[in-house]
């Protein structure tokens, strides 16, 4: 039998999510069913001012399609928390797989914001947007910024 025969505990375990160990590993139920991925989604959330979304892929998605021409500060921030969730659950289940680099969920929730706080942190400040950010929910020493992404 090769290594990707399914014939061996070895393999069938491979099959299985590497974060909770009980589900088939999916791209959907990695991000969106997995209860490791819905813990870091519930921690980091409402820095996305996304406090009533839940962790499914339809939830998500209706958030943005209500705000798809928006350019505030806030919708900015939704996708850059989405996508640093995203990244660093991918990232998390991988080294569960290659290495014995285990992390709580709690940890990578707050990778995920330190990433974004230091991505808000670069951006410049100017007066062209019309639409400030708050960052004293980032704890920023700045109380308002205007998110010039040009």
């Amino acid at each position: 039998m090769g290594i990707w025969d399914v014939g061996s505990a070895t393999n069938l375990n491979l099959m299985c999510c590497p974060l909770c160990r009980y589900n088939k590993d999916s791209r959907d139920h990695l991000f969106f069913q997995c209860s490791f991925a819905t813990q870091v989604w519930n921690k980091v959330k409402y820095m996305a001012y996304m406090d009533s979304v839940d962790a499914s892929w339809g939830s998500i998605m209706a958030w943005f399609e209500q705000r798809a021409s928006s350019k505030s500060a806030e919708t900015i921030v939704s996708k850059l928390v989405v996508a640093a969730a995203a990244y660093f659950v991918w990232q998390e289940r991988n080294n569960r797989l290659f290495s014995q680099n285990n992390r709580s969920s709690s940890k990578i929730a707050d990778i995920v914001l330190q990433t974004v706080r230091l991505k808000l942190i670069t951006f410049r400040a100017g007066r062209r947007s019309k639409n400030p950010l708050q960052l004293e929910r980032w704890k920023m020493q700045v109380k308002t910024m205007d998110i010039d992404t040009g």
